[in-house]
Protein backbone atom coordinates (compact mmCIF):
# COMPACT_ATOMS: atom_id res chain seq x y z
CA UNK A 1 0.00 0.00 0.00
CA UNK A 2 1.25 3.44 -0.80
CA UNK A 3 2.70 5.41 2.09
CA UNK A 4 -0.22 7.53 3.22
CA UNK A 5 0.44 10.93 4.74
CA UNK A 6 -2.24 11.15 7.40
CA UNK A 7 -4.18 14.33 6.96
CA UNK A 8 -5.66 16.29 9.80
CA UNK A 9 -7.52 19.52 9.56
CA UNK A 10 -4.57 21.16 11.24
CA UNK A 11 -1.90 19.76 8.97
CA UNK A 12 -4.02 20.41 5.91
CA UNK A 13 -4.39 24.01 6.89
CA UNK A 14 -0.68 24.42 7.57
CA UNK A 15 -0.59 25.41 3.93
CA UNK A 16 -1.94 28.74 5.10
CA UNK A 17 1.54 29.62 6.32
CA UNK A 18 3.24 28.81 3.03
CA UNK A 19 4.03 32.03 1.19
CA UNK A 20 1.60 33.96 3.41
CA UNK A 21 2.58 37.14 5.20
CA UNK A 22 -0.66 37.63 7.10
CA UNK A 23 -0.94 37.10 10.85
CA UNK A 24 -2.69 34.27 12.66
CA UNK A 25 -5.99 36.10 13.00
CA UNK A 26 -6.16 36.40 9.24
CA UNK A 27 -6.23 32.62 9.02
CA UNK A 28 -9.74 32.71 10.43
CA UNK A 29 -11.05 34.70 7.50
CA UNK A 30 -13.62 33.05 5.29
CA UNK A 31 -11.96 32.64 1.88
CA UNK A 32 -15.23 33.82 0.31
CA UNK A 33 -14.57 37.21 1.94
CA UNK A 34 -10.93 37.48 0.86
CA UNK A 35 -10.18 39.63 -2.18
CA UNK A 36 -7.96 38.56 -5.04
CA UNK A 37 -4.96 40.58 -3.88
CA UNK A 38 -4.91 39.25 -0.31
CA UNK A 39 -5.83 35.63 -0.94
CA UNK A 40 -3.21 32.92 -0.54
CA UNK A 41 -3.88 30.33 -3.27
CA UNK A 42 -2.73 27.52 -0.98
CA UNK A 43 -5.28 28.62 1.61
CA UNK A 44 -8.05 28.72 -0.98
CA UNK A 45 -7.13 25.37 -2.55
CA UNK A 46 -6.88 23.68 0.85
CA UNK A 47 -10.39 24.92 1.57
CA UNK A 48 -11.62 23.52 -1.76
CA UNK A 49 -10.01 20.14 -1.14
CA UNK A 50 -11.41 19.84 2.37
CA UNK A 51 -14.83 20.99 1.18
CA UNK A 52 -14.99 18.18 -1.36
CA UNK A 53 -14.59 15.50 1.30
CA UNK A 54 -17.21 17.32 3.39
CA UNK A 55 -19.61 17.20 0.43
CA UNK A 56 -18.92 13.51 -0.09
CA UNK A 57 -18.48 12.16 3.44
CA UNK A 58 -19.46 14.92 5.87
CA UNK A 59 -17.80 16.88 8.66
CA UNK A 60 -17.68 17.35 12.41
CA UNK A 61 -19.10 20.69 13.55
CA UNK A 62 -18.89 21.47 17.28
CA UNK A 63 -18.68 17.78 18.07
CA UNK A 64 -21.61 16.78 15.87
CA UNK A 65 -21.27 15.00 12.55
CA UNK A 66 -23.06 16.43 9.53
CA UNK A 67 -23.48 13.89 6.75
CA UNK A 68 -22.47 14.29 3.14
CA UNK A 69 -24.00 12.31 0.29
CA UNK A 70 -22.39 9.04 1.36
CA UNK A 71 -24.27 7.95 4.48
CA UNK A 72 -27.78 7.92 3.04
CA UNK A 73 -26.43 6.21 -0.09
CA UNK A 74 -24.93 3.42 2.00
CA UNK A 75 -28.28 2.97 3.73
CA UNK A 76 -30.53 2.81 0.68
CA UNK A 77 -28.11 0.43 -1.07
CA UNK A 78 -28.13 -1.93 1.94
CA UNK A 79 -24.44 -1.45 2.74
CA UNK A 80 -25.49 -0.43 6.25
CA UNK A 81 -28.92 -0.67 7.84
CA UNK A 82 -31.71 1.64 6.73
CA UNK A 83 -34.14 2.25 9.58
CA UNK A 84 -37.65 2.69 8.23
CA UNK A 85 -39.02 4.04 4.96
CA UNK A 86 -37.04 5.62 2.16
CA UNK A 87 -38.61 9.02 2.67
CA UNK A 88 -37.27 9.09 6.22
CA UNK A 89 -33.72 8.64 4.91
CA UNK A 90 -33.97 10.83 1.83
CA UNK A 91 -35.86 13.98 2.77
CA UNK A 92 -35.41 17.71 2.33
CA UNK A 93 -32.77 17.81 5.07
CA UNK A 94 -30.54 15.05 3.70
CA UNK A 95 -28.41 17.16 1.36
CA UNK A 96 -28.49 20.48 3.22
CA UNK A 97 -24.85 20.19 4.25
CA UNK A 98 -23.57 18.95 0.89
CA UNK A 99 -25.51 21.61 -1.03
CA UNK A 100 -24.27 24.56 1.03
CA UNK A 101 -20.68 23.33 1.02
CA UNK A 102 -20.79 22.71 -2.73
CA UNK A 103 -21.82 26.24 -3.65
CA UNK A 104 -19.35 27.75 -1.19
CA UNK A 105 -16.69 25.59 -2.79
CA UNK A 106 -17.69 26.75 -6.28
CA UNK A 107 -17.19 30.35 -5.14
CA UNK A 108 -13.68 29.45 -4.01
CA UNK A 109 -12.96 27.84 -7.37
CA UNK A 110 -13.99 31.12 -9.01
CA UNK A 111 -11.65 32.92 -6.62
CA UNK A 112 -8.67 30.74 -7.42
CA UNK A 113 -9.28 31.22 -11.14
CA UNK A 114 -9.28 34.99 -10.56
CA UNK A 115 -6.04 34.74 -8.57
CA UNK A 116 -4.50 32.86 -11.48
CA UNK A 117 -5.69 35.46 -13.99
CA UNK A 118 -4.08 38.24 -11.92
CA UNK A 119 -0.80 36.41 -11.32
CA UNK A 120 1.81 37.10 -14.03
CA UNK A 121 3.36 33.67 -13.44
CA UNK A 122 0.04 31.85 -13.14
CA UNK A 123 -0.87 28.98 -10.85
CA UNK A 124 -2.14 26.39 -13.37
CA UNK A 125 -1.80 23.37 -11.07
CA UNK A 126 -3.85 25.03 -8.34
CA UNK A 127 -6.51 25.89 -10.89
CA UNK A 128 -6.47 22.43 -12.46
CA UNK A 129 -7.01 20.67 -9.13
CA UNK A 130 -9.83 23.07 -8.23
CA UNK A 131 -11.51 22.55 -11.60
CA UNK A 132 -11.38 18.76 -11.29
CA UNK A 133 -13.06 18.95 -7.89
CA UNK A 134 -15.66 21.41 -9.18
CA UNK A 135 -16.52 19.09 -12.07
CA UNK A 136 -16.75 16.07 -9.77
CA UNK A 137 -19.03 17.96 -7.39
CA UNK A 138 -21.38 19.21 -10.09
CA UNK A 139 -21.64 15.68 -11.47
CA UNK A 140 -22.53 14.39 -8.00
CA UNK A 141 -25.19 17.10 -7.64
CA UNK A 142 -26.68 16.08 -10.98
CA UNK A 143 -26.53 12.37 -10.08
CA UNK A 144 -28.48 13.07 -6.90
CA UNK A 145 -30.72 16.02 -7.76
CA UNK A 146 -30.97 16.25 -11.54
CA UNK A 147 -31.34 19.92 -12.49
CA UNK A 148 -29.44 22.39 -10.28
CA UNK A 149 -28.29 26.02 -10.55
CA UNK A 150 -25.19 26.30 -12.71
CA UNK A 151 -24.92 29.15 -15.23
CA UNK A 152 -26.56 31.64 -12.84
CA UNK A 153 -25.08 30.20 -9.64
CA UNK A 154 -22.93 32.34 -7.31
CA UNK A 155 -23.79 35.55 -9.17
CA UNK A 156 -26.01 37.13 -6.52
CA UNK A 157 -26.07 40.64 -7.97
CA UNK A 158 -27.26 39.49 -11.39
CA UNK A 159 -29.18 36.42 -10.26
CA UNK A 160 -30.29 36.56 -6.62
CA UNK A 161 -32.52 33.52 -7.25
CA UNK A 162 -30.63 31.48 -9.85
CA UNK A 163 -32.55 29.28 -12.21
CA UNK A 164 -31.97 25.59 -12.79
CA UNK A 165 -29.90 24.15 -15.63
CA UNK A 166 -30.65 20.72 -17.02
CA UNK A 167 -28.58 17.89 -15.64
CA UNK A 168 -27.61 16.88 -19.16
CA UNK A 169 -26.22 20.33 -20.00
CA UNK A 170 -24.32 20.44 -16.69
CA UNK A 171 -22.74 17.05 -17.37
CA UNK A 172 -21.58 18.29 -20.78
CA UNK A 173 -20.16 21.46 -19.24
CA UNK A 174 -18.23 19.46 -16.64
CA UNK A 175 -16.67 17.22 -19.26
CA UNK A 176 -15.48 20.37 -21.02
CA UNK A 177 -14.20 21.71 -17.69
CA UNK A 178 -12.27 18.49 -17.12
CA UNK A 179 -10.55 19.00 -20.47
CA UNK A 180 -9.65 22.53 -19.39
CA UNK A 181 -8.33 21.16 -16.10
CA UNK A 182 -6.18 18.62 -17.93
CA UNK A 183 -4.72 21.48 -19.96
CA UNK A 184 -3.85 23.37 -16.78
CA UNK A 185 -2.38 20.26 -15.17
CA UNK A 186 -0.25 19.68 -18.27
CA UNK A 187 1.30 23.15 -18.07
CA UNK A 188 4.93 23.84 -17.18
CA UNK A 189 5.17 25.49 -13.76
CA UNK A 190 7.30 25.38 -10.64
CA UNK A 191 4.48 26.59 -8.38
CA UNK A 192 3.18 23.44 -6.73
CA UNK A 193 0.03 23.15 -4.61
CA UNK A 194 -0.37 21.21 -1.39
CA UNK A 195 -2.11 17.93 -2.22
CA UNK A 196 -4.42 16.60 0.48
CA UNK A 197 -5.59 13.56 -1.50
CA UNK A 198 -2.52 12.13 -3.22
CA UNK A 199 -0.24 12.09 -0.25
CA UNK A 200 3.18 11.86 -1.78
CA UNK A 201 6.26 13.88 -0.98
CA UNK A 202 5.75 16.06 -4.04
CA UNK A 203 2.76 17.13 -6.10
CA UNK A 204 2.27 14.93 -9.17
CA UNK A 205 -0.08 16.42 -11.75
CA UNK A 206 -0.42 13.03 -13.45
CA UNK A 207 -2.54 11.77 -10.55
CA UNK A 208 -5.05 14.56 -11.08
CA UNK A 209 -5.03 14.05 -14.85
CA UNK A 210 -5.83 10.38 -14.19
CA UNK A 211 -8.72 11.44 -11.97
CA UNK A 212 -10.01 13.89 -14.59
CA UNK A 213 -9.99 11.23 -17.31
CA UNK A 214 -11.61 8.73 -14.95
CA UNK A 215 -14.41 11.17 -14.18
CA UNK A 216 -15.03 11.48 -17.91
CA UNK A 217 -15.18 7.68 -18.09
CA UNK A 218 -17.53 7.61 -15.11
CA UNK A 219 -19.84 10.10 -16.83
CA UNK A 220 -19.71 8.13 -20.07
CA UNK A 221 -20.75 4.96 -18.26
CA UNK A 222 -23.76 6.71 -16.74
CA UNK A 223 -24.81 8.14 -20.10
CA UNK A 224 -24.07 4.99 -22.11
CA UNK A 225 -21.38 6.56 -24.30
CA UNK A 226 -19.40 3.50 -25.32
CA UNK A 227 -17.26 5.35 -27.85
CA UNK A 228 -16.02 7.75 -25.18
CA UNK A 229 -15.22 4.85 -22.85
CA UNK A 230 -13.28 3.04 -25.58
CA UNK A 231 -11.22 6.17 -26.22
CA UNK A 232 -10.60 6.85 -22.53
CA UNK A 233 -9.63 3.29 -21.63
CA UNK A 234 -6.19 3.72 -23.21
CA UNK A 235 -5.50 7.10 -21.62
CA UNK A 236 -4.12 8.01 -18.21
CA UNK A 237 -6.88 6.81 -15.88
CA UNK A 238 -7.03 5.53 -12.31
CA UNK A 239 -5.94 1.93 -12.85
CA UNK A 240 -3.36 1.33 -10.11
CA UNK A 241 -3.72 1.46 -6.33
CA UNK A 242 -1.21 4.30 -6.22
CA UNK A 243 -3.68 6.43 -8.20
CA UNK A 244 -6.66 5.72 -5.93
CA UNK A 245 -8.60 8.88 -5.13
CA UNK A 246 -9.23 8.84 -1.39
CA UNK A 247 -9.30 11.11 1.62
CA UNK A 248 -7.06 10.01 4.50
CA UNK A 249 -7.83 10.58 8.17
CA UNK A 250 -5.44 10.74 11.12
CA UNK A 251 -5.61 9.86 14.81
CA UNK A 252 -5.66 13.52 15.87
CA UNK A 253 -8.35 14.33 18.44
CA UNK A 254 -8.29 18.14 18.42
CA UNK A 255 -9.65 19.10 16.01
CA UNK A 256 -11.47 15.81 15.43
CA UNK A 257 -9.67 14.28 12.46
CA UNK A 258 -10.38 10.57 12.88
CA UNK A 259 -12.61 8.65 10.51
CA UNK A 260 -16.27 9.38 11.34
CA UNK A 261 -17.11 5.66 11.26
CA UNK A 262 -14.53 5.17 14.02
CA UNK A 263 -15.65 8.16 16.07
CA UNK A 264 -19.29 7.07 15.95
CA UNK A 265 -18.63 3.45 16.88
CA UNK A 266 -15.44 3.15 18.96
CA UNK A 267 -15.39 6.03 21.42
CA UNK A 268 -18.47 5.25 23.49
CA UNK A 269 -20.61 2.52 21.98
CA UNK A 270 -21.32 1.20 18.50
CA UNK A 271 -24.05 3.35 16.98
CA UNK A 272 -24.30 2.11 13.39
CA UNK A 273 -26.24 -1.02 12.56
CA UNK A 274 -24.60 -2.90 9.75
CA UNK A 275 -26.57 -4.76 7.13
CA UNK A 276 -27.64 -8.40 7.15
CA UNK A 277 -27.88 -8.58 3.34
CA UNK A 278 -24.38 -7.13 3.01
CA UNK A 279 -23.13 -9.71 5.51
CA UNK A 280 -24.77 -12.35 3.36
CA UNK A 281 -23.04 -11.15 0.21
CA UNK A 282 -19.76 -11.41 2.14
CA UNK A 283 -20.75 -14.96 3.15
CA UNK A 284 -20.23 -13.84 6.73
CA UNK A 285 -22.74 -16.17 8.34
CA UNK A 286 -24.35 -19.31 7.02
CA UNK A 287 -24.74 -20.45 3.43
CA UNK A 288 -28.51 -20.20 3.27
CA UNK A 289 -30.60 -18.26 0.75
CA UNK A 290 -31.25 -15.66 -0.49
CA UNK A 291 -27.69 -14.64 -1.40
CA UNK A 292 -25.32 -17.58 -1.70
CA UNK A 293 -22.48 -16.86 -4.08
CA UNK A 294 -19.31 -18.88 -3.93
CA UNK A 295 -19.59 -20.71 -0.63
CA UNK A 296 -16.60 -19.19 1.18
CA UNK A 297 -16.21 -16.14 3.37
CA UNK A 298 -14.93 -13.09 1.54
CA UNK A 299 -11.21 -12.59 2.37
CA UNK A 300 -11.99 -8.95 3.20
CA UNK A 301 -14.57 -9.87 5.83
CA UNK A 302 -12.38 -9.58 8.96
CA UNK A 303 -11.03 -6.26 7.68
CA UNK A 304 -14.48 -4.83 6.94
CA UNK A 305 -16.39 -6.07 10.01
CA UNK A 306 -15.46 -6.33 13.68
CA UNK A 307 -17.50 -8.58 16.01
CA UNK A 308 -17.75 -7.42 19.61
CA UNK A 309 -19.36 -10.45 21.25
CA UNK A 310 -18.73 -14.18 21.26
CA UNK A 311 -22.42 -14.97 21.44
CA UNK A 312 -25.50 -15.32 19.28
CA UNK A 313 -28.13 -12.57 19.63
CA UNK A 314 -31.27 -13.78 21.37
CA UNK A 315 -34.17 -12.63 23.50
CA UNK A 316 -34.48 -8.84 23.70
CA UNK A 317 -31.38 -8.53 21.52
CA UNK A 318 -33.18 -10.32 18.68
CA UNK A 319 -36.70 -8.83 18.54
CA UNK A 320 -37.12 -10.11 14.97
CA UNK A 321 -36.94 -13.78 16.02
CA UNK A 322 -39.85 -15.78 14.64
CA UNK A 323 -41.21 -12.91 12.54
CA UNK A 324 -41.89 -14.17 9.03
CA UNK A 325 -41.36 -10.80 7.34
CA UNK A 326 -37.59 -11.06 7.88
CA UNK A 327 -35.37 -12.70 5.28
CA UNK A 328 -32.52 -13.00 7.76
CA UNK A 329 -33.13 -11.59 11.24
CA UNK A 330 -29.71 -13.05 12.05
CA UNK A 331 -27.19 -14.38 9.49
CA UNK A 332 -25.16 -16.52 11.88
CA UNK A 333 -21.54 -16.74 12.97
CA UNK A 334 -22.02 -13.96 15.55
CA UNK A 335 -22.51 -11.20 12.97
CA UNK A 336 -25.15 -8.94 14.51
CA UNK A 337 -27.02 -6.73 12.05
CA UNK A 338 -30.48 -5.80 10.77
CA UNK A 339 -32.55 -6.47 7.67
CA UNK A 340 -33.22 -3.72 5.14
CA UNK A 341 -35.71 -1.10 6.41
CA UNK A 342 -36.15 -2.90 9.75
CA UNK A 343 -37.86 -0.30 11.93
CA UNK A 344 -38.48 -2.41 15.02
CA UNK A 345 -37.39 -1.07 18.40
CA UNK A 346 -33.69 -0.77 19.07
CA UNK A 347 -32.33 -3.00 21.82
CA UNK A 348 -29.54 -1.86 24.11
CA UNK A 349 -26.94 -3.69 22.02
CA UNK A 350 -24.33 -1.02 21.32
CA UNK A 351 -21.59 -3.01 23.10
CA UNK A 352 -22.63 -6.20 21.30
CA UNK A 353 -23.55 -5.59 17.67
CA UNK A 354 -20.93 -5.95 14.97
CA UNK A 355 -19.32 -2.76 13.75
CA UNK A 356 -16.78 -1.37 11.31
CA UNK A 357 -13.34 -2.95 11.27
CA UNK A 358 -9.96 -1.89 9.95
CA UNK A 359 -11.07 -0.89 6.44
CA UNK A 360 -12.01 1.83 5.70
CA UNK A 361 -12.82 3.08 9.21
CA UNK A 362 -9.43 2.62 10.87
CA UNK A 363 -10.93 0.36 13.54
CA UNK A 364 -9.93 -3.06 14.89
CA UNK A 365 -9.09 -6.27 13.06
CA UNK A 366 -11.40 -9.18 13.86
CA UNK A 367 -9.17 -11.93 15.22
CA UNK A 368 -11.82 -13.67 17.32
CA UNK A 369 -10.94 -11.72 20.45
CA UNK A 370 -14.55 -10.52 20.84
CA UNK A 371 -13.76 -7.42 22.88
CA UNK A 372 -16.03 -4.39 23.01
CA UNK A 373 -14.90 -1.90 20.35
CA UNK A 374 -14.14 0.87 22.83
CA UNK A 375 -12.02 -1.53 24.90
CA UNK A 376 -9.89 -3.15 22.20
CA UNK A 377 -6.19 -3.27 23.00
CA UNK A 378 -5.24 -2.41 19.45
CA UNK A 379 -6.93 -0.50 16.66
CA UNK A 380 -5.87 1.84 13.88
CA UNK A 381 -7.28 4.66 16.03
CA UNK A 382 -9.42 6.12 13.28
CA UNK A 383 -6.64 6.31 10.68
CA UNK A 384 -8.97 5.31 7.87
CA UNK A 385 -9.97 6.60 4.46
CA UNK A 386 -12.93 7.71 2.44
CA UNK A 387 -12.62 5.49 -0.67
CA UNK A 388 -13.94 7.98 -3.21
CA UNK A 389 -12.88 6.51 -6.56
CA UNK A 390 -10.50 3.56 -6.60
CA UNK A 391 -8.61 1.70 -9.31
CA UNK A 392 -10.78 -1.35 -8.67
CA UNK A 393 -13.84 0.78 -9.52
CA UNK A 394 -12.32 1.67 -12.88
CA UNK A 395 -11.86 -1.99 -13.77
CA UNK A 396 -15.42 -2.86 -12.78
CA UNK A 397 -16.69 0.10 -14.82
CA UNK A 398 -14.74 -1.11 -17.86
CA UNK A 399 -16.05 -4.64 -17.33
CA UNK A 400 -19.63 -3.36 -17.21
CA UNK A 401 -19.06 -1.31 -20.35
CA UNK A 402 -17.60 -4.30 -22.17
CA UNK A 403 -20.74 -6.30 -21.37
CA UNK A 404 -23.38 -3.63 -21.92
CA UNK A 405 -21.90 -1.13 -24.39
CA UNK A 406 -19.64 -3.29 -26.56
CA UNK A 407 -16.53 -1.28 -25.74
CA UNK A 408 -14.15 -4.20 -26.19
CA UNK A 409 -11.87 -5.72 -23.65
CA UNK A 410 -12.29 -8.95 -21.74
CA UNK A 411 -15.01 -8.35 -19.17
CA UNK A 412 -13.97 -11.34 -17.06
CA UNK A 413 -10.32 -10.27 -16.99
CA UNK A 414 -11.28 -6.71 -16.13
CA UNK A 415 -13.56 -7.87 -13.33
CA UNK A 416 -10.99 -10.22 -11.81
CA UNK A 417 -8.36 -7.47 -12.01
CA UNK A 418 -10.79 -5.25 -10.11
CA UNK A 419 -11.26 -7.91 -7.44
CA UNK A 420 -7.50 -8.38 -7.10
CA UNK A 421 -6.93 -4.63 -6.77
CA UNK A 422 -9.58 -4.43 -4.07
CA UNK A 423 -8.12 -7.38 -2.19
CA UNK A 424 -4.62 -5.91 -2.40
CA UNK A 425 -5.81 -2.57 -1.10
CA UNK A 426 -7.85 -3.91 1.79
CA UNK A 427 -5.41 -6.58 2.95
CA UNK A 428 -2.43 -4.21 2.72
CA UNK A 429 -4.33 -1.47 4.54
CA UNK A 430 -4.09 -3.19 7.90
CA UNK A 431 -1.20 -2.27 10.22
CA UNK A 432 -2.34 -4.42 13.15
CA UNK A 433 -1.40 -7.81 14.52
CA UNK A 434 -3.67 -10.51 13.09
CA UNK A 435 -2.84 -13.27 15.59
CA UNK A 436 -5.69 -14.08 17.93
CA UNK A 437 -5.42 -15.01 21.58
CA UNK A 438 -5.78 -18.64 20.51
CA UNK A 439 -2.56 -18.39 18.50
CA UNK A 440 -4.29 -18.48 15.11
CA UNK A 441 -3.31 -15.99 12.43
CA UNK A 442 -6.61 -14.75 11.00
CA UNK A 443 -5.17 -12.69 8.17
CA UNK A 444 -6.38 -13.68 4.71
CA UNK A 445 -3.71 -15.28 2.55
CA UNK A 446 -2.89 -15.06 -1.14
CA UNK A 447 -4.33 -18.55 -1.46
CA UNK A 448 -7.62 -17.33 0.05
CA UNK A 449 -7.77 -14.53 -2.51
CA UNK A 450 -6.91 -16.85 -5.39
CA UNK A 451 -9.59 -19.31 -4.28
CA UNK A 452 -12.16 -16.52 -4.08
CA UNK A 453 -11.32 -15.23 -7.56
CA UNK A 454 -11.39 -18.77 -8.97
CA UNK A 455 -14.86 -19.36 -7.57
CA UNK A 456 -16.18 -16.06 -8.92
CA UNK A 457 -14.63 -16.89 -12.29
CA UNK A 458 -16.36 -20.27 -12.37
CA UNK A 459 -19.66 -18.65 -11.42
CA UNK A 460 -19.20 -16.02 -14.14
CA UNK A 461 -18.36 -18.56 -16.83
CA UNK A 462 -21.54 -20.48 -16.07
CA UNK A 463 -23.80 -17.43 -16.00
CA UNK A 464 -26.15 -15.99 -18.60
CA UNK A 465 -25.50 -12.58 -20.14
CA UNK A 466 -27.66 -10.94 -17.48
CA UNK A 467 -26.01 -13.06 -14.81
CA UNK A 468 -22.58 -11.85 -15.90
CA UNK A 469 -23.72 -8.24 -15.57
CA UNK A 470 -25.02 -8.95 -12.09
CA UNK A 471 -21.79 -10.63 -10.97
CA UNK A 472 -19.74 -7.63 -12.12
CA UNK A 473 -22.08 -5.28 -10.25
CA UNK A 474 -21.97 -7.46 -7.15
CA UNK A 475 -18.17 -7.56 -7.05
CA UNK A 476 -18.04 -3.78 -7.51
CA UNK A 477 -20.53 -3.45 -4.65
CA UNK A 478 -18.37 -5.58 -2.37
CA UNK A 479 -15.19 -3.69 -3.30
CA UNK A 480 -16.93 -0.36 -2.62
CA UNK A 481 -17.46 -0.90 1.13
CA UNK A 482 -17.45 2.57 2.70
CA UNK A 483 -18.68 4.21 -0.51
CA UNK A 484 -22.41 4.17 -1.19
CA UNK A 485 -22.24 6.71 -4.02
CA UNK A 486 -21.06 4.40 -6.80
CA UNK A 487 -23.39 1.51 -5.82
CA UNK A 488 -26.30 3.98 -5.85
CA UNK A 489 -25.47 4.94 -9.42
CA UNK A 490 -24.89 1.32 -10.46
CA UNK A 491 -28.18 0.17 -8.96
CA UNK A 492 -30.15 2.83 -10.85
CA UNK A 493 -28.16 2.30 -14.03
CA UNK A 494 -28.30 -1.51 -14.16
CA UNK A 495 -30.70 -2.77 -11.49
CA UNK A 496 -27.84 -4.83 -10.07
CA UNK A 497 -26.83 -6.38 -7.83
CA UNK A 498 -30.08 -7.94 -6.66
CA UNK A 499 -30.64 -6.45 -3.22
CA UNK A 500 -32.91 -7.48 -0.37
CA UNK A 501 -36.34 -5.93 -0.73
CA UNK A 502 -37.51 -3.80 2.20
CA UNK A 503 -39.13 -5.98 4.83
CA UNK A 504 -41.80 -3.31 5.39
CA UNK A 505 -43.72 -1.17 2.89
CA UNK A 506 -40.93 1.39 2.49
CA UNK A 507 -42.28 3.45 -0.40
CA UNK A 508 -40.68 3.98 -3.77
CA UNK A 509 -36.92 3.63 -4.05
CA UNK A 510 -35.33 7.11 -4.38
CA UNK A 511 -34.45 7.46 -8.04
CA UNK A 512 -33.54 11.05 -7.20
CA UNK A 513 -33.07 13.05 -3.99
CA UNK A 514 -35.16 15.93 -2.73
CA UNK A 515 -33.78 19.45 -2.91
CA UNK A 516 -32.57 20.82 0.43
CA UNK A 517 -35.25 22.82 2.20
CA UNK A 518 -32.77 25.68 2.54
CA UNK A 519 -32.70 25.91 -1.26
CA UNK A 520 -36.44 25.65 -1.92
CA UNK A 521 -37.21 28.17 0.83
CA UNK A 522 -34.73 30.76 -0.38
CA UNK A 523 -35.15 30.29 -4.13
CA UNK A 524 -38.60 30.39 -5.78
CA UNK A 525 -37.04 28.94 -8.95
CA UNK A 526 -36.50 25.60 -7.19
CA UNK A 527 -39.64 23.50 -6.81
CA UNK A 528 -39.47 20.42 -4.61
CA UNK A 529 -39.44 17.08 -6.43
CA UNK A 530 -40.70 13.58 -5.57
CA UNK A 531 -38.33 10.66 -5.06
CA UNK A 532 -39.80 9.02 -8.16
CA UNK A 533 -38.31 11.59 -10.53
CA UNK A 534 -35.28 10.35 -12.46
CA UNK A 535 -32.00 11.99 -13.43
CA UNK A 536 -31.47 12.43 -17.15
CA UNK A 537 -29.25 9.37 -17.58
CA UNK A 538 -31.56 7.05 -15.63
CA UNK A 539 -33.74 5.80 -18.49
CA UNK A 540 -34.92 2.60 -16.82
CA UNK A 541 -38.64 2.03 -16.19
CA UNK A 542 -40.34 3.42 -13.12
CA UNK A 543 -40.40 0.96 -10.25
CA UNK A 544 -37.80 -1.44 -11.65
CA UNK A 545 -35.80 -1.37 -8.40
CA UNK A 546 -36.99 -1.30 -4.81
Amino acid sequence: MKNLLKITLVSALMGLFVGCESGELDLLENPNDINIESADPNFVLNSIQLSFNTIFQGEFVLGNFRDGVNSSSMQITRMINQFGQYNSIVDDNTLVNSWSNAYRMFANVDLIEQIDANDPDGIPYHVGVAQVLEAYTYMILVDYLGDVPFTEANRPIEFPTPGLDSGESIYAAQIALLDTAIGNLSADTNILPIDIYYNGEAFDANNWIALANTLKLRAALNTGDGAAISALSSQNIIDTVEEDFQFSYSNTLEPESRHPFFVNNYLATANTYLSNPYYDYLNAGDTNAPFVENGIADPRLRFYIYRQRDEEPSGSNLPCAGNAIYDYCYVGNKYWGRDHADDEGLPNDGPKKSTYGVYPAGGAFDKNDFVRARDVSESMEGVGITPIYLSSFTHFALAEAALTLGTGGNALALMTQGIQLSMDKVLDFNTLDTDGADGTDYEATNADVSDYIARVTAEYNGASAAGKEEIVAREWYLAAFGNGVEPYNTYRRTGYPTLQSPIIPAGEFPRIYRYPNTATTANPNIDQQPLTNQVFWDTNPAGFID
